[in-house]
C-alpha cells in the first residue's frame, strides 16, 4: 500500500514524524522515491523466476548502490567523517565471506552482557564463519567492556567480534553508530571485490545488551533472507525473560552462575554426550526424569537410559548440586530440587518457570502476579508455537531484539537517536528504521516463535510499578494509538533494576488480579487482533478462513464470533477497513480490535486459560499444579471497559525519587519513600 504513495507523502507521513523533532540529518525524498523503484524493478524480477542478483538485476544494484553511497554521504555530512570509517578488517572479511553483521548497542549492562554476547556466539545451524559481532559500547562505567574480551576468551566460536565505543551517549546513538560503519564496511568489502550484490544479500541486526536468544534465531532470521528475496526485514518473536521474571516472587532462589561456576572447577564433572550450552539439553534430560537418588540427582534421558550427578556442591544458597560437562568443556549444574542450569545456554526458557511451579514456590496469593509476569508470555509463545496461529498475519514493529535488514534497506533512512518536545530521548527509536522500511513498501515479517528472543524484565517491571502509581504508562500511554503507544522517555534503568523488582515482590495480589494482568494482557491482543483484521479485511478468501479457523473462532467460540461478525465485522465495515491507507487502516482495525475485547472478553480468556493448559499438558505438567491458577479467569476485569487517568508519559520519571544522569540518560539512583538513598 505505501509503495503507492509519494515520497513527499511518506516523510510526512505518522510513521516518520520523530524524525522531524531530532537533531537527525533528513532523509532525501530521492532516497525514499529510488527504494520504491528498487521494490517495483525486485518485485517484477522475483515475478519472473529471477529470485537471486544475478541476470537482469543491473539496475536494482545500481540503484541499492546509489541508495548505500547517499546514505554514507550525508552521516559523514552530518556526523563527521569517523561515522562511516570502514572496519580495518574490511579485506579479511571479503577473503572469510562474511556477510552477516550483529551490532550489539550497550552501556552499563555488566549484570547481562555477557548472557548477550554468549547466545550469539554459540548460535546453531548458521555458519558462524559468515558472522561478525559488533559490540558497541556507550561509555560503560561498570566493567562491561572487560566482561566482552572474557566472554570472547571464554567461549570459543568462528564469528568474529569487533568491539567499538561511541563516545556520544544515547543507545540509539551507539546503534547508529555501529550500523553505520558496519554498512560502509561492506560498501567497502564491494569496492575490494566489485561484488555489488552484497547490498541486497547481506544483513544487518541490532540488539540491546540485555536481550538473549534462542540457539537457532539467526539460523531461522538468514534462512528468511535467503530464502525469501523480497523481504527486507525480519523481526525475531520476543518474550520476556521467565527466568528473569521469577526474581518478581517471593521464594524465588535466583542462582549465582559465577560463584557455580567457581565451585565446579574444584570437583570433576559427569561427562555427558548431549550439548549443554543450549535450552535443548533441558529437554534431552526432561523435568519428570530428575529425581533425588541419595547423595545424587538422577537424570533420566527423554531416549532412554540415566546419568548420575553426585551432589558435591553447595551453592551460596545452601542448595545441593553436582556438575556435569559436555564434550566441549560447556558445564551444567543441577540441583537437589531439580533445577538445571546450564551455564553457556543463556536461553533458559520456560524450565525454570515450570520446576518453580511444580515445587511450590509460587504462592497462592501470587496467582495473579504469575499470570503478570509468567502465563502472559507463555500463552503468547504457546499461541503461535501449537495454537496455529499465522506469524505471516502480522506486521511487527521493529525493535532492538535483532532486528534483521538487508543492507541496502537499512541504508534507505538508517538508525537514530530520536527526541520530541519533552522526550529528550524517545523511546521506539530503535521502531524507526523498521518504520523507514514500511513508509515505502518494504515487507517486513515476525520470525519464527520457535526460534525466539528474550529480553530483560526492566521494562515490564517499570510498567507494573507505573500501575501501581495510578501512571498507565509503558512506553507511552497505554490507551494511546499505536505510534504514540511506543513513544516515551527512555532512560536506562539497569542500576534501579533490582530495587524496583523488590519493591514489586510486596505488591498484594489483589493488585495484579485487577489492575496489572489485566492491563497488560490487552497488549498482545489489541496487538494481534489489530493485525489479524487488517489481514482479514483483504480480499482473500483463502486467508480469511485461515484467520477464522485459527485464531477468531478459537478465540471467541463459534457462537460469540457469528454475533460479533454481524456487529462489528459485517461486509461492509471490512471494505471501509480495506480501503483505507496504512496510517488510518491500523488505527481502525485497533478500534474493530478493542470492540472484540469489550465485547467478548470472558470467551477470550477462556481461550487464554485453554492454551496455558495445552502447553502446560504438552510439557507434563501435572493439572494438580496448575489448576488453580486459573480460578476466577474468566471473571476479571476488562481493563478497555474503563479508562485511565492521562498522564504524560514522561512524568513516570519526574520528582525527587529518581537521580538521573541526563547527559547518559541513566538512572543512577532511585529513593525510597522516606527520600534515603536506597
Amino acid at each position: 500500500m505505501n509503495r503507492k504513495q509519494t515520497p513527499e507523502e511518506a516523510l510526512n507521513s505518522r510513521l516518520l514524524e520523530l524524525m522531524h523533532s531530532s537533531n537527525v540529518n533528513k532523509i532525501p525524498p530521492q532516497q525514499l522515491a529510488e527504494a520504491q523503484r528498487v521494490l517495483a524493478l525486485r518485485e517484477a524480477l522475483i515475478a519472473a523466476g529471477s529470485e537471486t542478483p544475478d541476470t537482469g538485476w543491473d539496475e536494482v544494484i545500481a540503484l541499492q548502490r546509489c541508495i548505500v553511497e547517499r546514505h554514507l554521504t550525508a552521516r559523514a555530512e552530518f556526523y563527521g567523517a569517523e561515522q562511516v570509517q570502514p572496519f580495518d578488517e574490511a579485506t579479511e572479511l571479503v577473503a572469510e565471506g562474511r556477510d552477516t553483521f550483529l551490532i550489539i548497542k550497550f552501556m552499563d549492562e555488566a549484570p547481562h552482557i555477557r548472557a548477550t554476547l554468549a547466545s550469539l556466539l554459540t548460535q546453531t545451524r548458521v555458519d558462524l564463519g559468515r558472522v561478525v559481532i559488533v559490540a558497541v559500547d556507550n561509555n560503560s562505567t561498570d566493567g562491561s567492556d572487560r566482561i566482552i574480551q572474557q566472554t570472547i576468551a571464554e567461549i570459543p566460536s568462528r564469528a568474529r567480534v569487533i568491539y567499538l565505543n561511541q563516545s556520544v551517549p544515547g543507545g540509539g546513538s551507539a546503534a547508529r553508530y555501529g550500523t553505520d560503519r558496519t554498512m560502509a564496511t561492506l560498501y567497502r568489502m564491494c569496492q575490494l571485490d566489485q561484488d555489488w550484490r552484497r547490498l541486497q544479500s547481506a544483513r544487518l541486526a541490532v540488539t540491546d545488551g540485555d536481550t538473549v536468544y534462542h540457539h537457532e534465531v539467526v539460523h531461522a532470521l538468514c534462512e528468511l533472507f535467503d530464502h525469501e528475496p523480497g523481504v527486507d526485514g525480519v523481526m525475531p518473536f520476543l518474550i520476556y525473560k521467565l527466568t528473569a521474571a521469577l526474581r518478581f516472587f517471593r521464594d524465588y532462589q535466583a542462582p549465582d552462575e559465577q560463584a557455580l561456576a567457581e565451585q565446579a572447577r574444584a570437583v570433576e564433572p559427569v561427562t555427558v554426550n548431549e550439548r549443554l550450552s543450549n535450552a535443548d539439553a533441558q529437554r534431552c534430560y526432561p523435568r519428570a526424569g530428575r529425581c533425588r537418588d541419595g547423595e545424587a540427582v538422577l537424570l533420566q534421558h527423554v531416549d532412554g537410559g540415566s546419568v548420575r550427578v553426585p551432589l558435591t556442591c553447595v551453592a551460596p544458597d545452601g542448595r545441593r548440586f553436582g556438575v556435569l560437562s559436555d564434550a566441549e568443556g560447556a558445564l551444567a549444574f543441577v540441583f537437589e530440587d531439580r533445577y538445571l542450569v546450564l551455564h553457556q545456554a543463556p536461553v533458559s526458557g520456560f524450565d525454570a518457570a515450570l520446576v518453580f511451579l511444580e515445587n511450590q514456590g509460587v504462592g497462592r496469593d501470587e496467582q495473579w502476579k504469575w499470570h503478570t509476569a509468567i502465563g502472559h508470555d507463555l500463552f503468547l509463545l504457546w499461541m503461535f508455537q501449537q495454537g496455529g496461529v499465522p506469524e505471516e498475519i502480522v506486521a511487527p514493529d521493529t525493535s532492538d531484539a535483532l532486528k534483521m535488514f538487508r543492507c541496502w534497506a537499512f541504508a534507505i533512512g538508517g538508525q537514530h537517536q530520536l527526541s520530541r518536545p519533552g522526550l529528550k530521548i524517545v523511546t521506539g527509536t530503535d521502531y524507526q528504521s523498521g518504520r523507514v522500511l514500511q513508509s515505502v513498501g518494504c515487507l517486513t515479517v515476525l520470525g519464527t516463535a520457535d526460534a525466539w528472543a528474550e529480553t530483560e524484565v526492566d521494562r515490564l517491571a517499570k510498567m507494573v510499578r507505573n500501575f501501581s502509581n495510578e501512571q498507565s504508562v509503558f512506553y507511552g500511554e497505554t490507551r494511546s494509538r499505536g505510534l504514540d503507544r511506543a513513544s516515551g522517555l527512555y532512560l536506562h534503568m539497569t542500576r534501579i533494576q533490582g530495587k524496583v523488582e523488590q519493591e514489586i515482590r510486596d505488591y498484594p495480589d489483589a493488585f495484579f488480579r485487577d489492575i496489572a494482568f489485566p492491563e497488560r494482557v490487552v497488549f498482545p491482543l489489541r496487538w494481534l487482533l489489530q493485525n489479524a483484521l487488517c489481514a482479514y479485511a483483504d480480499d482473500d478468501a483463502a486467508l480469511r478462513e485461515q484467520i477464522e479457523q485459527q485464531l477468531l473462532l478459537p478465540m471467541l467460540g463459534a457462537e460469540r464470533f457469528e454475533v460479533l461478525q454481524a456487529e462489528v465485522l459485517p461486509e461492509a465495515a471490512l471494505a471501509r477497513l480495506r480501503a483505507l491507507p496504512l496510517d488510518a487502516k491500523r488505527d481502525h482495525a485497533e478500534e474493530l480490535a478493542e470492540a472484540l475485547i469489550m465485547d467478548a472478553y470472558p470467551e477470550i480468556m477462556h481461550f487464554y486459560r485453554r492454551t496455558l493448559a495445552a502447553f502446560f499438558a504438552a510439557h507434563g505438567v501435572d493439572e494438580a499444579h496448575y489448576a488453580w491458577l486459573f480460578e476466577g479467569m474468566e471473571q476479571g476485569r476488562n481493563a478497555l471497559r474503563e479508562a485511565r487517568p492521562r498522564v504524560d508519559p514522561a512524568a513516570v520519571w519526574q520528582g525527587s525519587e529518581f537521580v538521573i544522569d541526563q547527559a547518559r540518560g541513566q538512572v543512577v539512583q532511585m529513593h525510597d519513600k522516606q527520600a534515603a538513598v536506597v
